[in-house]
């Protein structure tokens, strides 16, 4: 690990840096996971749900936005940074993909548009330091393999950019459909249950 760690990122063969910048990994994701669990009206499922006109039972959206997510980012994490797995550019640029993707297009651009409250919108600023960091310290990795790291981008990116469209399809289950959340109004009651 330390031997990928030193060819890949600034730091060199420091465990005390690993562990610092893959434990700041971990819990940024944790507490982004945590805030869109948790949300001030209703959890992030709900909120994506109401967005595209879709009622998520909430086992179905904690299992994939919960339990699912955190899992998937903690891995990538581990991959990326500690090496795991062979990691490499495409680990790496996956890891600022998935920031990069989800504060812009789940968070910041939601919010834009006038779907507020949108839980985990405040954690996004982890995930911004985050991945500037990643480039920055990892840019040895990064530009080792370029195809590989924006490769890395748009697979890291995908679940984000996917998640609006996947839910649309929850259209055809009859009892999952509901009217889709005007911009610039109240949650609907419904997402909220």
């Amino acid at each position: 690990m330390l031997d990928y760690f030193n060819r890949v990122s600034i730091f060199d063969h420091s465990t005390v840096a690993l562990l610092l910048i893959l434990g700041a990994n971990w819990a940024f994701t944790l507490i982004h996971i945590l805030q869109e669990w948790k949300g001030e009206e209703a959890p992030l499922w709900r909120v994506f749900g109401a967005v595209v006109g879709v009622r998520v039972p909430n086992w179905l959206g904690f299992l994939v936005f919960t339990v699912v997510l955190t899992a998937f980012l903690w891995l990538l994490g581990l991959v990326a940074i500690a090496g795991w797995l062979g990691g490499g550019a495409g680990a790496l640029g996956a890891v600022i993909g998935a920031r990069v993707v989800d504060s812009v297009r789940s968070h910041w651009g939601l919010y834009a548009l006038g779907y507020r409250p949108n839980p985990g919108l405040s954690s996004t600023i982890l995930y911004s330091i985050e991945a500037i960091f990643i480039l920055v310290t990892f840019w040895t990795g990064l530009s080792s393999d370029p195809v590989a790291a924006l490769i890395g981008f748009g697979v890291g990116a995908l679940p984000f950019i996917g998640a609006l469209p996947l839910l649309r399809l929850g259209r055809v289950v009859p009892s999952w459909r509901r009217e889709p959340w005007a911009r610039w109004t109240p949650l609907p009651d419904w997402a909220r249950e």
